[in-house]
C-alpha cells in the first residue's frame, strides 16, 4: 500500500509523527537531534535520523521474526517508517542487565556490574514530572494500564531483552539497559515508540564503555552499532 504524509500529529524529543491517507497508519519521522543521558544533553548530527531509523527497523523486524507484536509496518524513507497508530500507555519500562545511570544514584550500586537477574522499573512518562519512578500499583491507581496489560508488557519486555541480548553479543556488544513503551492497537499491546541507542546504553563488550568517547562523538556510537548489527545479519 501507498501512504502519502499528511499532517503533524505529534512532535516528540527525537521524532515527528504525521497523519496519512490511512486511518490506521502514521508516518513516524526520526530527526538528527541526539537525546544523550536521558534528554540531558542535546547534540545534532547531520545523517542521526537515517542511523535510527535504520537500526530501529532492524530491532523492529527482529522482534516480529520472534513473535512479539511492533508497530512497525515498513520503512518509508531514509529517516522515516509507518507504523501503526496505537494508544500509547503513558508507563516506560526499563530494562536493566547492568547497572548505570539514575539506578546507580538511587541504590547506591556499583556502576558496571552485571545484575544477577534483569530488572524492571516503571517510569510515569510525563515530561513536567520528569518521569517518575513508579511501580505497578501507581499504574493500577492512576488508571495508567490493567493488570493485565502490566502483565503482558512485563512478560514482553523479558522476551525482547533476550532477542536483543543474544544478537548484540555477536556484535560484541552489551545491552546494559534499554527503555520500551507499548500502545493499544486494537486489543492488542504492541511494541511502539522506538528502539535505538535514543533510548538505550549500548556498551562494547572489551571496554564497558558506550561508543561516543563519553558523549564527544554520538555519531560514532550510531555508525558503529548499525555497522556491527549489519555484519551479524
Amino acid at each position: 500500500m501507498e501512504y502519502n504524509k499528511l499532517s503533524l500529529i505529534s512532535e516528540g524529543k527525537t521524532k515527528r509523527l504525521w497523519a496519512t491517507d490511512s486511518s490506521a497508519h502514521a508516518i513516524a519521522e526520526f530527526s538528527d537531534d541526539a537525546m544523550m543521558y536521558h534528554a540531558k544533553k542535546k547534540m545534532y548530527f547531520q545523517g542521526k535520523g537515517k542511523y535510527c531509523n535504520e537500526i530501529n527497523a532492524i530491532f523492529m523486524r527482529l522482534l516480529e521474526e520472534n513473535n512479539i507484536p511492533t508497530h512497525f509496518v515498513e520503512t518509508y524513507s531514509e529517516n522515516s517508517m509507518v507504523v501503526k497508530l496505537a494508544e500509547m500507555i503513558p508507563v516506560e519500562v526499563v530494562v536493566r542487565s547492568y547497572s548505570a545511570g539514575s539506578m546507580i544514584k538511587r541504590l547506591g550500586l556499583e556502576y558496571h556490574k552485571k545484575l544477577k537477574f534483569p530488572v524492571l522499573e516503571f517510569c510515569y512518562k510525563n515530561d513536567k514530572l520528569g518521569d517518575p519512578v513508579i511501580n505497578e500499583y501507581h499504574a493500577y491507581a492512576m488508571e495508567l494500564c490493567t493488570q493485565e496489560e502490566m502483565s503482558v508488557m512485563c512478560y514482553n519486555a523479558m522476551r525482547v531483552n533476550k532477542v536483543l541480548t543474544d544478537v548484540m553479543k555477536k556484535a560484541g556488544i552489551i545491552v546494559a539497559d534499554f527503555k520500551l513503551e507499548f500502545g493499544r492497537v486494537g486489543n492488542r499491546l504492541v511494541i511502539a515508540d522506538e528502539i535505538t541507542p535514543n533510548v538505550a546504553r549500548f556498551w562494547d563488550k572489551d571496554t564497558l564503555r558506550r561508543f561516543d568517547y563519553n558523549g564527544v562523538n554520538p555519531e560514532h556510537e550510531y555508525r558503529e552499532i548499525l555497522t556491527r548489527l549489519k555484519t551479524v545479519l
